[in-house]
């Protein structure tokens, strides 16, 4: 009877263990993409993402807490194909707590992740960090609008994802300091409008409205004052529990453009991140040169940032998929852009993945290409090409996940 109990007590632990696990299925991306190479699918120096892993952990165990990921990259960001994948899994596993930092591409005339529709009543000015000449400054989420006239207002809707209608209940809104700026918000669903505005003295990063019931879209609209208004993004949450998780990309944009916006950095804490993803480089590879010391120099700027505004955070830095250099041959500085990056992180013990040499380096771009997944250009990926990157990426978080459960047992 003693044993029996001790294997009823066994099993039960296997099997609390195993309904933590994270299912991954590599065989299904290399169906979509045969030329990847699985077995380099996984974050090295992945040490590093322990603290990260135990709080996914803990809200699985619990039901309880936000686990917030801030990714943050360039075009091959901005559309946000590659970053749904991640983000919907993972709170398909661990909750969803929200979309997360969203911005109304449209009226920056930008391209638009596919479940954000915005637009306005009139033509509103804009810039992005990839464009420091231009004296508009960006903030969190690498963009701003900005706009004059008075009764100016834009829209801004949610679409139903794959698995289903998004909503929110809790907005935290960007906007310029300026203590006679101020807002009305009118949230679908809510009868009530919202004021949004800053006290004079308020030092906070964010004005926060709590709707009174779920919606999924909203409109915001300037009321009269003698300056200009300038909206940063909205960060749109809920109360539930599970993975929070913000992309920030920035067409165009470079590690030493982000370095120099200053207001982006002022603004970042306020995600209080658990990791930073890190998708940046095809952009320092569009030369024919490659200094290493420079982007080196620069990174390490970069992470130096990270480190000040968010000690206690996990970084994960990604490479970029191969591609071709202005369409005649695969990108040699994107090679030797990916290498520096990879030993870099291997000399700092830096968790890294490697998407360049999973998609099995230089030259593989025309494998991409053979099977429809890259655009016209040579640079950029189809949706479903980076729909393949996502599955990846999460693939490799999920089995750095599931070793972590391992080893706690």
């Amino acid at each position: 009877m003693k044993k029996t109990w001790i294997a009823i007590i066994v099993l039960f632990v296997s099997g609390s263990l195993l309904a933590q696990q994270i299912p991954v299925d590599d065989n299904a991306t290399l169906r979509q993409f045969p030329g990847a190479s699985t077995i380099f699918n996984r974050i090295f120096n992945s040490g590093k993402l322990d603290s990260f892993y135990q709080k996914l952990y803990t809200v699985k165990k619990t039901g309880k807490g936000v686990v917030n990921i801030v990714h943050i990259g360039d075009s091959h960001l901005q559309a946000d194909f590659l970053s749904a994948v991640v983000r919907n899994n993972l709170q398909q596993f661990f909750g969803n707590a929200g979309r997360g930092m969203v911005f109304p591409f449209q009226l920056a005339q930008s391209n638009s992740p596919q479940d954000i529709t915005s637009f306005s009543n009139v033509t509103w000015q804009f810039n992005r960090i990839a464009h420091p000449e231009i004296p508009i400054t960006p903030g969190i989420s690498g963009y701003t609008v900005r706009t004059s006239p008075t009764g100016a207002a834009f829209d801004l809707s949610l679409r139903p994802n794959e698995y289903g209608p998004q909503s929110f209940n809790r907005l935290k809104f960007f906007l310029d300091g300026n203590s006679t700026s101020s807002w009305i918000l009118q949230a679908e669903h809510n009868t009530n409008p919202y004021l949004v505005r800053k006290e004079e003295g308020d030092s906070s990063l964010y004005s926060e409205v709590v709707l009174e019931y779920n919606s999924n879209s909203f409109s915001l609209a300037t009321l009269p004052s003698g300056n200009a208004k300038e909206f940063y993004g909205v960060s749109l949450e809920n109360n539930n529990p599970g993975v929070l998780y913000h992309m920030i990309g920035v067409n165009g944009v470079r590690y030493d453009q982000f370095n120099i916006a200053d207001l982006f950095w002022k603004q970042l804490p306020a995600l209080h991140a658990d990791l930073y993803i890190i998708s940046l480089g095809t952009n320092e590879a569009q030369k024919p040169d490659f200094d290493n010391a420079a982007f080196q120099h620069e990174l390490d700027i970069f992470l130096q940032k990270i480190k000040t505004i968010s000690p206690h955070a996990a970084v994960l830095i990604t490479t970029a998929a191969d591609s071709y250099y202005k369409k005649r041959r695969s990108n040699l500085v994107l090679r030797e852009l990916n290498v520096s990056l990879f030993n870099y992180c291997t000399q700092k013990n830096i968790p890294i993945w490697d998407l360049y040499r999973i998609t099995n380096g230089y030259g593989s771009a025309y494998n991409w290409v053979r099977r429809g997944l890259m655009n016209d250009d040579r640079i950029h990926f189809t949706g479903e090409g980076y729909r393949i990157q996502g599955q990846l990426l999460f693939n490799a978080i999920a089995k750095g996940y599931n070793n972590f459960v391992n080893l706690i047992k």
